[in-house]
């Protein structure tokens, strides 16, 4: 008999859908109302950090001509103010009270990308970095708070599957929060450049002008009339596409901080906890 074939008259072995110790992911902590709050400001966090993480490098590249390096140097101002405040928030954590931090920790990055969303194509590097370091140090007030808000109830033996659950929602948010800005990203850029097309035409006096003056410059450097209207024409185009596109990425901040928002009224709904006398250990 072959061993996939099934003696005639026997029952199949049923597959046991629920199980008291699930191997992976046992959702059933979610139930702990700090515990929850915990992951759900863990994907908020992943899907701000992220979302604006991919949008950073490429607007400098895109709009500014940043090389790959100078895009990734301006990311830097942000670790490097949570790694320097780590150690105070650690220390005034305990006066303060978990609930506090957060939501100044999710105010603080929320005005953040405000702060992004109202950004020209005249901001300079200096200004980049400073949001940047402005973000890092909303975010430097969340990572303590939020690990003892997750394991202020939750029983020292589940640990281990508290943190494989956290870890999940947080990089469930970074995938989120990815896909949501590129995809936003693109179809703001698509929209903008609707308006702007039927805003600016060649009727316009102020196109007319800027042809007029762009293709005479363009004519007393050697180019042909026909050939420096049409270069005019080309960098109107230009233009627009490149405000379109910056309007677009400031439309992206300007959501990713109504999303970041969110996380101030979570801090109402937690259970109050002394830290230090947690059920689980800090993670």
């Amino acid at each position: 008999m072959m061993p996939n074939q099934q003696v005639a008259g026997s029952t199949p072995a049923k597959c046991k859908r629920r199980r008291e110790n699930p191997a992976v992911v046992e959702l059933t902590l979610l139930r702990e109302r700090n515990f929850a709050i915990a992951n759900v400001y863990y994907f908020i966090f992943g899907f701000g950090l992220f979302g604006s993480t991919v949008l950073i490098p490429e607007m400098l590249q895109t709009l500014f001509g940043y090389t790959a390096t100078d895009a990734g140097l301006v990311l830097g101002p942000g670790a490097a103010v949570i790694t320097v405040l780590a150690p105070f928030v650690a220390r005034i954590s305990p006066r303060i009270g978990s609930k506090r931090l957060l939501a100044f920790s999710f105010t603080a990055a929320a005005l953040s990308f405000f702060y992004y969303s109202g950004m020209t194509t005249q901001t300079d590097y200096f200004h980049f970095a400073l949001a940047r370091a402005f973000q890092g140090f909303a975010y430097a007030f969340m990572f303590i708070p939020v690990s003892q808000l997750a394991y202020s109830y939750l029983p020292r033996n589940k640990n281990n599957k508290g943190s494989s659950i956290m870890n999940l929602c947080r990089n469930w948010g970074a995938s989120f929060g990815i896909a949501f800005v590129t995809t936003m990203l693109e179809r703001r850029t698509e929209y903008h450049q609707s308006v702007l097309v039927s805003h600016v035409t060649s009727a316009d006096p102020s196109v007319r002008q800027f042809v007029t003056a762009s293709s005479h410059f363009l004519v007393t450097r050697g180019s042909s009339t026909p050939d420096a209207i049409h270069q005019a024409y080309g960098m109107v185009g230009s233009m627009m596409t490149q405000q379109a596109t910056m309007l677009a990425f400031m439309d992206c901040f300007h959501l990713l901080a109504l999303i970041v928002l969110a996380g101030l009224p979570l801090a109402f709904l937690i259970r109050h906890f002394e830290i230090g006398k947690a059920a689980g250990a800090a993670h």
